[in-house]
């Protein structure tokens, strides 16, 4: 699968409109001089120069890509928003909680995502995406090729099927490009996958994402049996942030792909004193020895990145 999403305007109509514009403008400074004269000619050129500037601003500014790590409690919900105003959900947590998330960080007119990704059927990913898919118009929706067997996958099936978007399982080689220099790409679960088992973890849709030199990765609740099928596919030698699999899980973020990516920023999405005993301590040691900054969605909420294509910024809700 190859989806584009293109919105961006080409650079002769924004010319031309602008031309157009300073003609009306024209006309305008014209009536209100021999009507009211100097003073008013004055406040008027003033408006319209700051017009002007906030045009000129908006249009040398770099965009940026926003990637937004929710604090969904012992879950995983992250936000990408890119340059142009497209919005991909990955995961939705174990609750509404996500609507609350997505509405600090979202327009209140905007009710449409453009794609939602359910890495796996697992509730604590897959809950949240029932109340999104309810509140927002969804056109894409992409999904693991291994189906939970719980009432919660199976309400959330329903729900897609009543969205009406398109529907497509993930294989590695798929490709959403948003038009605007962000690409996200499927590198597992591979083509033709069959599962060894009914484990869920290991259906995992992994994607990684790219604009400029940076990168973006996202292993769901792969464990590091199957990461090892990530190195030496398309994975790059660095990444500049990894999402920690399975919350911080023991099992997952192994020493293979850690010393394969040595990512800048590691982050860990999980809930504060969960039974699980997420992140666990020797996973902890493993980031440390091979990322640069461990943020976490325990200690810092949600976590936002901005990035330009060649630098970033971090910014936190706590």
């Amino acid at each position: 699968m190859t989806t584009s999403f293109i919105r961006q305007e080409d650079t002769r109509d924004i010319i031309y409109g602008m031309n157009e514009w300073m003609k009306e403008k024209k006309e305008v400074v014209l009536r209100f001089f021999s009507s009211y004269g100097k003073v008013s000619l004055v406040l008027l050129l003033v408006v319209t120069l700051s017009i002007l500037v906030s045009i000129l601003v908006h249009l040398t500014v770099p965009k940026k890509l926003q990637v937004s790590f929710l604090d969904v409690g012992q879950g995983d919900s992250i936000l990408i928003q890119t340059p142009s105003g497209h919005d991909m959900l990955i995961d939705g947590g174990v609750s509404n909680r996500v609507l609350e998330r997505l509405s600090s960080r979202m327009s209140y007119f905007d009710r449409d995502i453009d794609v939602v990704v359910a890495t796996h059927a697992d509730a604590d990913h897959v809950t949240g995406l029932i109340p999104v898919l309810e509140k927002y118009k969804v056109t894409h929706v992409i999904t693991s090729p291994l189906k939970g067997d719980t009432g919660v996958f199976d309400e959330l099936e329903k729900y897609i099927q009543d969205e009406g978007g398109e529907v497509h399982v993930a294989e590695s080689g798929d490709e959403v490009d948003f038009g605007d220099g962000v690409v996200a790409r499927v590198l597992y679960p591979e083509k033709n996958f069959i599962p060894r088992g009914r484990d869920t973890n290991d259906a995992s849709v992994v994607l990684l994402i790219t604009y400029g030199s940076e990168s973006v990765l996202l292993t769901g609740d792969l464990s590091s049996e199957y990461e090892s099928k990530l190195v030496g596919s398309n994975l790059p030698r660095h990444v500049t942030i990894y999402k920690a699999g399975h919350h911080g899980s023991k099992y997952s973020s192994g020493e293979q792909l850690l010393s394969y990516i040595k990512p800048t920023y590691a982050v860990i999405s999980a809930g504060k004193d969960n039974r699980y005993g997420h992140p666990n301590n020797e996973m902890i040691e493993r980031l440390e020895t091979y990322s640069e900054m461990i943020l976490s969605t325990i200690d810092r909420g949600t976590i936002t990145f901005l990035l330009d294509g060649k630098k970033v910024e971090v910014k936190t809700s706590k």
